[in-house]
């Protein structure tokens, strides 16, 4: 079974994708050579002449922006202790740069005063107003917050920051209707600035009118150029209220259904939700009306396909995918897996193949490795799976699904009790949230009801969307052999809640039996093909 989270990475601009420039480890390391030689000039400096409080107030502004706020808290309050008192102005700039540390650091009210003392010596500064408008609405000073937020409006009155500070300070006072009313204007005098409609769709939503807000990030998404935000926004509203945002989605596809970027966001989050009947309607959507042609659309589709189990549609748009970028080490990964399938779990010379061309483009790609291993364990070759999993545990010692496959290879299979529960253990080391596979670990342990107890955890934490935790939760409960609901296994009510939150992955549910996380035993319960038929839309291609 795969457990992956899927990351949205789009930038989308007049219905155009950007590329988005991703930093390297070698640009990273260029930075840090120079950020380290830039402190060391300061450094020395300041040994030969502590008292200099220009440069030491250049370096806390550099540590700052290290991220080092102890020691540029330190600098600056010396800074303050060597100035002459007639030296307001680096004052001020000093009080301000500690108030922006205070910030970072999550120390609200000592931002306030720091910001008081700097209004002192600059009253007129908007900066600081501003800065001091938004702590004051952080430590629920709404009557300090609205002062100042007026102040900002007095000298700029088209100031829709402002408006937006105003309103989030009537929704804590649960006069709504005056919010709207500062947020909606906002987008009157912006029509075309995507922060505005952000703006008014966090006010919305803390008004609990997610769907108007949604439409709010899709407008966002539509005017601007710069949408990151929107989009993250969007996608972060999907976890908590997905029927409000699909529904968002469907009316602006309803206005304008010629524009690609509706389908593709619809579908993206959809795929993040593991919908795949939902997402791969959007994705048919694209290809058939040409709306984009881009080498993701297909491999996306591919992806449905497969979990949907329509593995020759599934290989053809991988094909498609692979034609049009070969250099993707996923697209390999995916194809061996449709392989594998269509082949009905006996095509293994074509799955080798396309695994071998992922690893050649990234030798140390962890999904690959992984996969590479599950097949040759199906076909008992332990000694090699061994090595695979050995290989990505040398890259990454704190890797859950390594472990756990490793241990469950050494138990099962090698028969080394030993070496499985040092893997297990290990695992125990790595936390408690879903992606460490702690419930696991410990029914390997014999620790069965801290492992119920885990799963238990996992679902009431609720981190992901669309099923996933009861769907592992399934999974083992179903190893454990648990009964908690009376005359039915907890690991068949678990599959029914999954499904009940639109768990969309066909393959998962029906025939997966790679090892080690799968649904394999609860396939025996007699309720499992009832479930399945009740739940039969998960799996089908809808709006």
């Amino acid at each position: 079974m795969k457990f992956r989270n899927i990351f949205l990475t789009l930038a989308i601009a007049a219905g155009c994708f950007v590329a988005t420039a991703q930093t390297s480890a070698d640009d990273a390391r260029v930075r840090d050579k120079i950020t380290q030689a830039v402190m060391k000039v300061y450094d020395d400096q300041l040994a030969k002449e502590p008292g200099d409080y220009n440069t030491r107030f250049a370096r806390a502004n550099q540590l700052f922006y290290n991220g080092e706020y102890a020691k540029a808290l330190s600098d600056a309050n010396e800074v303050l202790d060597q100035l002459p008192a007639k030296d307001k102005t680096l004052s001020f700039d000093t009080y301000m740069l500690k108030a922006r540390i205070y910030d970072a650091m999550g120390h609200f009210e000592e931002e306030v005063e720091a910001l008081r003392t700097a209004s002192e010596l600059n009253p007129k500064s908007m900066g600081c107003i501003d800065m001091l408008a938004k702590v004051s609405l952080k430590v629920n000073d709404l009557d300090a917050a609205e002062r100042n937020f007026q102040s900002i409006l007095r000298d700029t009155p088209m100031n829709y920051d402002a408006m937006y500070g105003l309103a989030k300070i009537e929704v804590k006072r649960q006069n709504y209707e005056k919010a709207a009313n500062y947020v909606d204007k906002a987008v009157s005098l912006f029509t075309a600035e995507p922060q505005v409609y952000i703006n008014r769709a966090d006010v919305l939503s803390q008004m609990q009118q997610y769907e108007p807000a949604a439409q709010d990030l899709i407008s966002a998404l539509s005017v601007g150029s710069e949408t990151g935000s929107a989009l993250q926004a969007l996608i972060n509203m999907s976890d908590t209220h997905y029927d409000a945002v699909m529904s968002a989605l469907a009316n602006s596809i309803d206005k304008a259904p010629r524009v690609g970027m509706f389908y593709y966001v619809r579908s993206s989050i959809a795929l993040r939700h593991v919908h795949y009947g939902q997402a791969l309607k959007d994705l048919k959507s694209i290809i058939a009306n040409n709306l984009y042609d881009f080498h993701s659309i297909y491999a996306d589709a591919a992806l449905c396909q497969m979990e949907l189990m329509q593995y020759s549609d599934a290989l053809a748009n991988i094909n498609k995918a692979i034609e049009m970028n070969a250099n993707e080490a996923d697209y390999y990964i995916l194809k061996s897996r449709i392989e594998y399938n269509l082949g009905k779990g006996g095509n293994f010379g074509a799955a080798y193949a396309n695994l071998d061309k992922a690893l050649e483009l990234d030798s140390k790609n962890t999904t690959a490795l992984l996969t590479k291993a599950r097949l040759l364990i199906t076909q008992r070759n332990d000694a090699e799976a061994l090595k695979c999993v050995n290989t990505i545990i040398n890259n990454d010692a704190a890797c859950s699904e390594a472990l756990l496959l490793r241990g469950w290879i050494n138990k099962y299979r090698l028969k080394n009790a030993v070496a499985a529960a040092a893997d297990f253990e290990a695992m125990l080391r790595l936390g408690k949230d879903y992606n460490s596979l702690r419930g696991f670990a410990l029914h390997e342990l014999g620790k069965d009801m801290e492992a119920r107890d885990w799963a238990k955890q996992i679902i009431k934490d609720g981190i992901l969307p669309g099923g996933q935790t009861y769907i592992m939760a399934s999974a083992l409960y179903s190893d454990i052999g648990d009964v908690e609901y009376g005359d039915k296994g907890a690991s068949i009510e678990c599959l029914r809640s999954a499904l009940a939150n639109g768990y969309g992955s066909l393959s998962d549910v029906k025939v997966n039996e790679s090892p080690y996380v799968n649904l394999k035993l609860v396939r025996r319960y007699p309720e499992f093909n009832t479930v399945l038929e009740q739940n039969a839309e998960c799996f089908q291609e809808r709006r």
